[in-house]
């Protein structure tokens, strides 16, 4: 299916003009024309690289400008980005200068909702009526008909004022404050003391739920935070953390049903009959984190549905030391990167601690001074003190360079496993997007017939990712270490390598170590230089290899006539995908580009010649077939256009030109044009009125 160009720039929301010279750039021959179609081949390669095209001519544009310098944040949207880096990243945020963080693991927060029928008293004010009654019975006890001729009523004579007493008295009496008959009525103790104060209670009956947990969450919080969480039913739980009696409901139903007890509104749960009762696990995340000042655990509560962290869990969870331990050894089971260890830590990590651990100091100096020019100022000296991270701080760290830069990031892994490139993959488009390069080594086989280094989704992924011009990846010699460089157009380079491994220790039953693989911040020095560019040119010689073996398979195999499309093949294999490689001092590369451009040029003219000539020999044709027919003015104007173009497409054949184009371009001036005779009408009339 064909795409025009005009669509191609409503979809980018872009001028045809921009989307004509990203082509022209990139080896493609392309008119101004709205209504000109592309392949779906072509169509993929803009819709993979126009957007990087666009970020690079505005980022042109605006350093014309003179503003302040900002910050790239660019970043994918939240829905793209993996839950693991969500939780690492949510942990940074919430982690002191102090903790690393170790890991973290699914969790099962159980709670019971415990359902009641529960019988209140709650206040009403008095009417005019109930307050009269009240007044008077204060004084003495009294019949009713004595109260009536008081009131100025007539009960025996008067139906309708009898009735009206009567049912003032029967609601007072349904409310407990009336006793008696007819004949006597008096206040009860109730009564009394409801008459004093000008208020009245009535009953009602209501039901209400209660959250209970098994951990410790503040009883007030309890129920706020578990109907907000994800959760799922579990047939079996824990009865003994449910209230056994009205005394033990009362204080729970104050924090979390005040429509049924709130003493201090006079909301007075009198009596509550159990009805039910359901056991609940919410599905949440613990991240464990180390402590290296105190040699303490902390942990925090992750909710994936509400993308934070919750304090209040975490806080009761932090308090369990055991269930803590527990969270430990089932994190050193499950993930391969942590293991217990009997290790010493080295030098250089006990130094960078201790400067951070002073940091933490000065830090919680400055928030009691509210000081915040001197946290930041802190926060600053900080970035060149954190030099290690370990494997889940540094997937936050990766994050940032993507989210934060938009130049060369060029990431070496023995491995390309299927999940963790999965979640890669989303920051690498965006960072592709803004205009940066992306470039991956990974290591090749170390043993014949042994396990692909990359696995078989990667291979699709890396597949697909490589349409796009900015981005590379190339198999090096056997390694086993990971590096990121990240090369800045400002030449702030930087480089992390996780050749070592990072110790992390914990208070714990038999004080065990724990080990966790690292990730180091260089600095930057003419060796890494030196290192960067002997990885870099090898990507280099990989694509220029490529870029040779594409165009001979395209020589050795023209198509039987010769066409723009293949001529547009040839044009564009030596792309702007080997210029990052060009004059960086490479000889190997060097000498391959010169000798694969010598040959395209050889090569392309040598079809574009045959193509001309094809072209020659069709006009030509089309010329002698019309020489018998009508020819419109317009239609022979057209076709002296469209071979005048062609021939200026081929100026550089000039023998063709004078042997065959000019007969060609004389036979079209030759054919007789055939004018109807309205048109001969209308010319007659414009020469008479010239006259």
């Amino acid at each position: 299916m064909k795409t025009r160009l005009s669509k191609i720039a409503r979809d980018f929301k872009s001028h045809i003009s921009e989307v004509v010279e990203f082509l022209r750039v990139n080896g493609y021959e392309c008119e101004e024309d709205p209504e000109v179609e592309f392949s779906s081949e072509v169509a993929e390669f803009i819709e993979n690289n126009f957007p990087a095209f666009l970020s690079e001519r505005y980022k042109e544009n605006l350093s014309q400008v003179p503003k302040k310098k900002e910050k790239n944040t660019d970043t994918i949207p939240s829905e793209q980005v993996p839950l693991e880096l969500k939780i690492i990243d949510s942990a940074s945020k919430e982690k002191k200068l102090i903790e690393r963080i170790i890991g973290f693991t699914e969790f099962d927060w159980h709670y019971t909702i415990a359902k009641f029928k529960g019988t209140c008293s709650q206040p009403v004010d008095f009417n005019l009526f109930d307050e009269v009654l009240c007044d008077l019975l204060l004084t003495e006890q009294m019949s009713a008909e004595k109260i009536g001729n008081i009131l100025g009523f007539d009960i025996e004579k008067d139906p309708a004022e009898n009735d009206i007493l009567l049912k003032a008295i029967k609601d007072l009496k349904a409310d407990k404050m009336l006793d008696g008959d007819e004949s006597i009525l008096w206040l009860t103790n109730v009564g009394i003391e409801y008459a004093k104060n000008g208020v009245k209670f009535s009953t009602f009956t209501r039901d209400f739920d209660l959250y209970i947990d098994s951990i410790g969450v503040s009883k007030e919080k309890v129920k706020e935070i578990f109907s907000n969480l994800k959760s799922e039913k579990t047939p079996n739980f824990n009865k003994d953390f449910l209230p056994k009696n009205i005394e033990e409901v009362k204080p729970i139903a104050e924090l979390q049903a005040p429509e049924i007890h709130f003493p201090k509104k006079n909301f007075l749960l009198q009596e509550c009959k159990p009805t039910a009762a359901e056991g609940f696990k919410a599905k949440v995340w613990v991240v464990l984190l180390e402590n290296f000042r105190d040699n303490t655990l902390r942990a925090i509560v992750y909710d994936e549905k509400q993308n934070k962290v919750i304090d209040t869990l975490s806080e009761a969870l932090d308090k369990q030391d055991e269930l803590k331990s527990e969270l430990l050894e089932r994190l050193v089971k499950v993930d391969d990167e942590i293991e217990f260890t009997n290790e010493e830590k080295q030098k250089e990590q006990v130094e960078i601690e201790l400067a951070l651990i002073n940091k933490q100091e000065e830090i919680e100096e400055a928030i009691k001074r509210q000081d915040t020019v001197k946290i930041k100022e802190i926060e600053k000296e900080v970035e060149a003190i954190k030099r290690h991270f370990n494997s889940l701080e540094f997937e936050v760290e990766l994050k940032k360079l993507f989210d934060t830069t938009s130049d060369t990031i060029l990431i070496q892994s023995p491995w390309v496993r299927n999940f963790a490139f999965k979640n890669r993959v989303p920051f690498i488009k965006e960072y592709l997007r803004k205009g940066g390069r992306v470039y991956i080594a990974y290591s090749e086989n170390e043993s014949f017939g042994g396990e692909d280094m990359v696995q078989e989704e990667s291979k699709k992924l890396l597949a697909e990712l490589d349409k796009n011009l900015n981005f590379y990846c190339c198999e090096l010699p056997a390694f086993h270490y990971k590096n990121v460089w990240l090369m800045r157009k400002n030449k702030e380079n930087s480089y992390y390598s996780g050749s070592y491994n990072i110790l992390s220790f914990f208070v714990h039953q038999n004080m065990k170590n724990v080990r966790q693989e690292k990730m180091t911040r260089m600095g930057w020095d003419s060796e890494l230089e030196e290192q960067y560019l002997e990885v870099f040119k090898k990507f280099g010689l990989k694509y220029i290899n490529s870029a040779i073996e594409d165009f001979n398979t395209l020589c050795q195999n023209p198509p039987a006539k010769i066409n723009r499309e293949y001529l547009q093949k040839l044009r564009k294999v030596e792309n702007t995908k080997l210029s990052p490689f060009k004059g960086i001092g490479v000889a190997e590369f060097d000498s391959a580009l010169g000798t694969l451009e010598e040959t395209k040029t050889e090569n392309l003219n040598h079809y574009r010649k045959i193509f001309f000539e094809s072209e020659i020999e069709r006009y030509k044709k089309q010329v002698i077939e019309l020489f018998h027919k009508p020819l419109s003015p317009d239609r022979k104007k057209s076709l002296q256009n469209e071979f005048e173009k062609l021939r200026e497409e081929f100026l550089d054949f000039l023998d063709l030109q004078i042997s065959k184009g000019t007969e060609v371009t004389d036979m079209i001036n030759n054919l007789k044009v055939f004018i109807p005779k309205h048109q001969k009408q209308h010319n007659h009339n414009k020469n008479k009125k010239r006259r």
